[in-house]
């Protein structure tokens, strides 16, 4: 006998997506996943209370590992404590369906590599513009919809809404490229980007010839900042934490493996330096006195890959819940 079965639509709980314009007119796919509690009607207990954001580049590939994560957190009351009032974005690119698209576009290596000396124009250079637009357009849209979304229990208007947007803790994260960019920001422009917090995975520190190291340097060489802000307030140092996968730098050999694939992948690992480029990064940031908090963190046999369902959901649980932070190692 067969078993009758019935077609149904896959649906994505509380959440949205949107797709929104640079000033350049270039189209961005824009996720915003919100607490389950939110689907349906707003949540008296929360009124009031800041919600905090973590925005992450590649938002193709990170949104739902990112809405999973923070949905698992939410199920145990136990473990979410301030975590209920906590909203993930995702940033990425409409893919088109023909050819079959994969989660990477083509533009991220424009958008997330710094403008340098070397790079391509046509490919690379792009993250001040990619900054810029992520500060002007997609955060005050996000606070928009946030409002909305609290005020009403859903709504599909664009406009910012009526409801209580009280904005708490917004931070960045980034993988490889993603990563690159997030520190890029930090160390160029701090108090202008307005993050309390970079997580930073795995960054390629190696690309066009460790330029970032550059950043770095002038980073902790410049003077502390000065007052400033709205009323002449200081404004506090950002936090940051930076992760990287052991198998990274020195893989292990995969099953069946050719000598001729296996050296490849270990001469690259070995040339890029993942995890050396980290902890080097992270002694010369934790003892500069540049930032509020740190944590460094390597997940021992994690590959570039699957380093990222590690530190994307160690870090949103450490942004949400265990702020300020704390030292991992």
């Amino acid at each position: 006998m067969q078993t009758p079965v019935t077609a149904a639509p896959v649906a994505v709980p509380s959440a949205e997506e949107w797709i929104v314009k640079s000033a350049a007119g270039e189209e961005y796919l824009i996720q915003i996943g919100f607490p389950l509690s939110w689907s349906s009607k707003p949540d008296a207990a929360q009124a009031g209370k800041p919600v905090h954001i973590l925005y992450c580049t590649d938002g193709n590939a990170l949104f739902f590992t990112a809405l999973d994560a923070l949905h698992r957190r939410l199920s145990v009351p136990a473990l979410a404590t301030d975590a209920a009032a906590a909203v993930v974005v995702a940033i990425g690119y409409p893919l088109a369906a023909d050819p079959p698209p994969g989660v990477f576009s083509p533009r991220r290596g424009r958008d997330l590599t710094p403008p340098s000396p070397g790079a391509d124009p046509e490919r690379e250079g792009g993250a001040d513009v990619f900054a810029d637009f992520i500060r002007q357009t997609v955060r005050p849209f996000v606070h928009g919809r946030i409002a909305q979304r609290r005020g009403s229990g859903g709504g599909s208007g664009s406009g910012s809404g009526s409801g209580d947007a009280k904005i708490g803790r917004e931070a960045l994260y980034g993988h490889s490229y993603g990563g690159l960019f997030a520190l890029h920001v930090l160390f160029t422009r701090p108090a202008a980007a307005g993050f309390d917090c970079y997580v930073v995975s795995s960054p390629s520190v190696w690309w066009n010839e460790e330029f970032l190291l550059t950043e770095e340097e002038a980073f902790r060489a410049a003077a502390e900042r000065a007052a400033g802000g709205d009323g002449g307030v200081e404004k506090k140092r950002p936090q940051l934490m930076m992760f990287a996968g052991g198998d990274e730098q020195v893989p292990p050999r995969r099953r069946g493996e050719s000598d001729d694939r296996y050296e490849e992948r270990r001469r690259v690992g070995e040339e890029r330096n993942m995890v050396g480029h980290m902890v080097a990064m992270a002694g010369r940031l934790r003892a500069s006195g540049k930032l509020e908090r740190f944590t460094s963190k390597v997940f021992h046999g994690e590959d570039h890959g699957t380093v990222i369902a590690c530190s994307l959901s160690r870090g949103l649980t450490t942004f949400f819940e265990d702020w300020p932070l704390e030292e991992y190692e």
